[in-house]
């Protein structure tokens, strides 16, 4: 099983160091994206002599990084790529029971597209999924963009696997918003927007969608599929 982790860290360095410690299985695998304004992860030798960390030229919303991670599983080649939250903490074992059963549906042929632990506190994506529902919705840069993603992965047909396996999610998530003044007035202004973006992409609220194609139509970009026809028809011999 090739596969690479992925953590977003924006705050509350404590808790990361949590979520890292309880992976040590998997630090061979792992990278950290510094999303945070100070670039807090360049001065912590610590961290960067156990996992990878990648500080990108500027701070990535969720939607960019979660990008991000595929696109270097991709490189890599890799059948799955995990994601962790900053703030989660994988119980004893959870790492190893996790990749043992994304392994054991690989060789069984499983359609599977994500895999759950306690819901996506720490998460598998079959490759073979990313690729069939495409990127992440960078219009929705973090709230509602992973219940946007988790949809096309199934109305791409790919199966979403409930493990059960432990992990805890401190302070009931979300502990980037709620360390943060600044993060939690902006949440309260953009929240609902999101909301709204969501319910007309999918013609419904969570639970609620009437789509089966974003917006109800397709293509999105008449005017760039055009373009890109035309390009590909001029393409020097």
């Amino acid at each position: 099983m090739k596969y690479i982790l992925g953590i977003f860290y924006v705050n509350r360095l404590d808790l990361l160091y949590q979520a890292v410690y309880s992976i040590r299985h998997c630090w061979p695998h792992t990278v950290v994206i510094d999303n945070s304004e100070g670039r807090d992860l360049r001065r912590d030798h610590t961290l960067s002599s156990t996992v990878s960390v990648y500080e990108p030229p500027v701070p990535l919303s969720h939607s960019q990084s979660q990008n991000m991670l595929q696109k270097w599983g991709a490189e890599r080649h890799c059948d799955a790529v995990l994601y962790m939250h900053n703030d989660a903490e994988a119980h004893e074992g959870t790492p190893e029971a996790l990749l043992a059963a994304l392994a054991a549906w690989q060789r069984e042929g499983r359609r599977w597209g994500i895999a759950f632990t306690n819901l996506d506190t720490l998460a598998a994506y079959h490759m073979e999924a990313v690729r069939a529902a495409g990127p992440w919705d960078m219009y929705l840069p973090m709230y509602f963009s992973d219940q946007d993603w988790y949809r096309r992965v199934g109305l791409a047909g790919y199966e979403t696997m409930y493990t059960g396996l432990g992990v805890t999610h401190h302070n009931d998530g979300a502990s980037t918003v709620k360390s943060d003044p600044l993060l939690t007035h902006i949440h309260q202004v953009t929240f609902p927007l999101y909301f709204r973006y969501y319910e007309m992409k999918w013609g419904g609220v969570l639970g609620q969608e009437t789509y089966l194609l974003p917006f109800g139509h397709y293509p999105l970009n008449p005017v760039q599929d055009y373009l890109g026809m035309f390009a590909e028809r001029t393409e020097p011999q």
